[in-house]
């Protein structure tokens, strides 16, 4: 019996691609998958376990649950809490919420089983969540992509659930090795999380001195600024989708970034991540989930000063990080 499933995801973009680790699984289990959320349907012809659509609009949330057997939808999803409406505790009666980090727990417990045809009600009654918020604060060393393999094994009943999202090319493409960019994604949604935009451009040119290709990456939004930051000296690749994003990361040698978005894209490509990130803990929890990842911390603890901890990032530190994921042989100059 094929049980029709909708899952929501959460709006932001590496929150979203970790949260397809429960989409993902319930498809691998049989379940007939459609997610909503505007990442997944940029991404749609990379994900083609499953269905996508657009984000939920603030309207259509109070019938989604009439069209699907089974709703997921993350708390804190676009539209739900919308012009001072919280829609949230109406729906909980009819479908499940849950969240990565910031769960209310109060719409646990909340769905009506009895609502569903008794041979659905079979089927799903194992797995209501009996709490929504992912993150087990217990379990620490984790990322959050293997927190969401814990919530898919432990709460919906899928032993079988490893942390692979099925993203993949819709075309695949044989490069010459030699010819795959280093890219590097010099910003991301809090400005308080970037190392300083100087520092990406001297090991850009450093690189680029030694025979690699360089490539850089923003948002649209953020093109013009780049454009001229960059004066023509690296190629300012054009993203104006998460596709193209993802095109231009999977054919990527290695990412270099910021604690963002575009290191869990990578991540979830394969692509090998160094990211810059404002803290000093190796077993940082929403570090990208995926593939091989290398994280470079300040030198010195900054948490009372977090404003300067981007000076406190060498550029030789990340170039030095830069080494596993090359060639063998290759070596980077000091």
């Amino acid at each position: 019996m094929t049980a029709k499933v909708l899952v929501v995801t959460p709006g932001k973009l590496g929150d979203s691609l970790i949260s397809l680790v429960i989409p993902a699984n319930l498809a691998r289990a049989g379940f007939d998958v459609t997610v909503r959320g505007d990442c997944a349907h940029d991404l749609a012809s990379w994900l083609p376990d499953f269905r996508t659509g657009p984000r939920l609009s603030a309207q259509e949330y109070d019938g989604i649950a009439d069209e699907f057997d089974f709703c997921l939808i993350d708390s804190q999803a676009p539209g739900l809490q919308s012009d001072g409406i919280d829609a949230r505790p109406g729906l909980s009666h009819r479908v499940v919420f849950f969240s990565l980090a910031h769960h209310d727990p109060s719409l646990d417990g909340r769905f009506n089983l009895q609502a569903l045809p008794a041979e659905k009600s079979a089927l799903f009654r194992d797995r209501i969540p009996r709490n929504g918020l992912i993150r087990d604060k217990a379990k620490s060393g984790l990322t959050m992509v293997e927190h969401v393999v814990e919530f898919c094994r432990r709460e919906l009943l899928l032993k079988e659930a490893h942390p692979d999202i099925g993203l993949v090319p819709p075309q695949t493409s044989e490069r010459e090795e030699k010819m795959r960019p280093i890219v590097f994604s010099p910003t991301s949604g809090k400005a308080r999380k970037n190392w300083r935009a100087g520092r990406f451009v001297i090991l850009a040119r450093q690189l680029q001195d030694i025979g690699h290709k360089c490539v850089f990456a923003v948002a649209p939004s953020e093109t013009a600024e780049w454009s001229k930051r960059l004066d023509g000296q690296f190629t300012l690749a054009p993203t104006p989708t998460i596709a193209a994003l993802a095109k231009l990361l999977s054919d990527a040698r290695t990412l270099v970034c910021n604690d963002s978005g575009a290191g869990h894209l990578a991540s979830a490509l394969g692509t090998p991540v160094v990211a810059v990130i404002s803290r000093r803990d190796s077993d940082y929890t929403w570090r990208p989930g995926w593939g091989k990842v290398k994280l470079v911390s300040p030198i010195l603890p900054t948490r009372a000063l977090s404003g300067l901890w981007p000076y406190f990032v060498s550029v030789r530190k990340v170039r030095h990080s830069l080494q596993p994921f090359l060639p063998p042989g290759e070596t980077i100059s000091e």
